[in-house]
C-alpha cells in the first residue's frame, strides 16, 4: 500500500506494510509488559498527579493575584504561606500597613506556566512543606503615584502544606 503527502509544493510517496507495522506493534507490546516500569503505566500516572498538582497551584495563583488586584488583603494574606519567614515576621495588620503604604498595584496578569514541581527533600529546614512550585508570571504593575505602568514577567514560589497550595 502506498499514499502520497503533500506539502507546500512538495510531493512524496511513502510505502507501508502492514506486516511490518503489526510486527512493530507486538514489540512495543511485549515491552510494556516485560518492563512496565518504564512504559505508558507509570508515566501516564505521573502526567496526571502533575496535571492535577498544577490544577491546584494554578488555581492558588490564580486567587492569589485576583485578590492582589481586587485589593482583597485578607485574602492575600490568606494566601502566603503560613510557614514563610515573611508570615513569621509579619502578622496581618503588620501587612496591611506595608500594603497600604506601597505605591505598587498589580493591575493585570497571565500565568505562563507552572514548573519545577518537586518534593520537599529537606525536612530539616521546611519542616511543614510538601512540595514547592515555580509559577512565571507576565504582570501589568501600576504605581499610583505617579500613574506609570510597567510589563513585568516574575517568578513566584508556591509552596504546599498542610495539602494546600500558597505563595511562598
Amino acid at each position: 500500500m502506498h499514499f502520497q503527502v503533500k506539502a507546500k509544493g512538495l510531493k512524496f510517496t511513502m510505502g507501508w506494510r502492514p506486516a511490518a507495522f503489526i510486527c512493530l506493534i507486538r514489540v512495543l507490546a511485549l515491552l510494556c509488559v516485560i518492563a512496565p516500569g518504564y512504559g505508558a503505566a507509570e508515566s501516564t500516572d505521573c502526567i496526571i498527579t502533575s496535571s492535577l498538582e498544577e490544577a491546584g497551584i494554578r488555581e492558588a495563583a490564580k486567587k492569589y493575584l485576583d485578590a492582589e488586584i481586587r485589593r482583597d488583603l485578607k485574602t492575600v494574606y490568606s494566601y502566603l504561606a503560613p510557614s514563610s519567614i515573611y508570615c513569621a515576621t509579619h502578622d496581618y495588620d503588620a501587612y496591611v500597613a506595608e500594603a497600604e503604604a506601597s505605591p505598587v498595584r498589580i493591575s493585570g496578569y497571565k500565568i505562563l506556566r507552572i514548573s519545577n514541581i518537586r518534593a520537599n527533600d529537606d525536612k530539616k529546614a521546611f519542616p511543614r512543606v510538601e512540595k514547592f512550585a515555580q509559577v512565571e508570571v507576565d504582570m501589568t504593575i501600576t504605581y499610583i503615584d505617579t500613574s506609570q505602568t510597567s510589563e513585568v514577567n516574575f517568578d513566584f514560589v508556591f509552596i504546599k502544606e498542610g495539602g494546600k497550595w500558597y505563595k511562598g
